[in-house]
């Protein structure tokens, strides 16, 4: 799953691992923003396998971290092996949240939670959802065969004009005049993350303040694209964009302005055309 700031990747996913433990499954969910170095990788593994994998509380019996994959596996087969039946039939779900540190640290993570995964050795691993922002998208599309295994790419984006209106109105209640609703649509845009704090009963930032935030993590590049597009909202042909070099924006560079509040679409005479459809991109132009 990947997506832009502040998009409700980590919420998503948290409701992902209480789905998939309803259904019978072991969701280890892991947090990997705060990793300083791979050696806490291994523990943060062996610490969530244990205790959302086993049962709340599992101690380790070995009262050491494994400082390497090689450890890990061995503490884990060793764990298993005297683990209840109906613990070690479950099969493991990873869900790595915030993949993109693990592209910042020396090591390898990547590959060798994926050699891990492919082991054969208890715990067994059914599979592996990686949680990432716009460095981990780029990274997938260069690199998707290094994963080994098939992989479907989940892009988030801001809730479309139709969606969000609606859930606006339905927050708002019947006798809300229609201007409330537009001036919410105006500050949030659509996006997950704005809407929820707007209808917040105490809002801890202002959420003209989170929309400046998400202004401030546009790359370069997309800023570039946004000043060749129509600040209002009108189409613009898509083969007529062109970066400052000259040639035209990337599959990849436009699919994540799509997340974050672009469309593209097919028109009359199979014309395609791109346009800004979230408020807070107009307001970034």
């Amino acid at each position: 799953m990947v997506g832009g700031p502040l998009i409700g990747k980590s919420t998503l996913t948290r409701n992902l691992a209480d789905q998939l433990r309803a259904e019978g499954a072991r969701p280890i969910l892991v947090r990997l923003r705060d990793l300083a170095s791979l050696e806490q990788l291994w523990a943060s593994l062996m610490e969530a396998i244990l205790h959302q994998g086993i049962g709340p509380g599992q101690k380790n019996p070995y009262r050491k971290n494994p400082a390497g994959l090689p450890e890990l596996m061995t503490q884990l087969h060793h764990v298993y092996e005297k683990a209840p039946s109906d613990v070690t039939s479950r099969p493991l779900i990873f869900l790595l949240d915030d993949a993109d540190r693990l592209l910042t640290l020396p090591g390898g993570g990547v590959h060798q939670i994926v050699n891990m995964a492919l082991e054969s050795v208890a715990p067994s691993i059914h599979a592996i959802c990686w949680i990432g922002g716009a460095e981990w998208e780029r990274w997938v599309r260069e690199h998707a065969v290094d994963l080994k295994s098939p992989v479907r790419l989940y892009p988030l984006s801001v809730i479309p004009i139709r969606e969000a209106k609606k859930i606006i109105k339905e927050q708002l209640g019947a006798g809300h005049p229609s201007e409330e609703a537009e001036r919410i649509w105006s500050e949030t845009g659509g996006h997950p993350y704005l809407l929820e704090k707007a209808f917040a009963a105490e809002e801890a930032n202002p959420v003209g303040d989170l929309s400046e935030r998400l202004f401030s993590q546009l790359q370069s590049q997309e800023k570039a694209i946004l000043g060749h597009l129509d600040p209002s909202g009108n189409w613009t042909i898509l083969s007529d964009l062109k970066m400052e070099d000259g040639r035209h924006p990337p599959k990849e560079l436009l699919d994540r302005l799509c997340m974050l509040g672009l469309v593209v679409r097919t028109l009359m005479e199979g014309t395609a055309a791109i346009r800004i459809t979230s408020p807070l991109l107009m307001k970034a132009t």
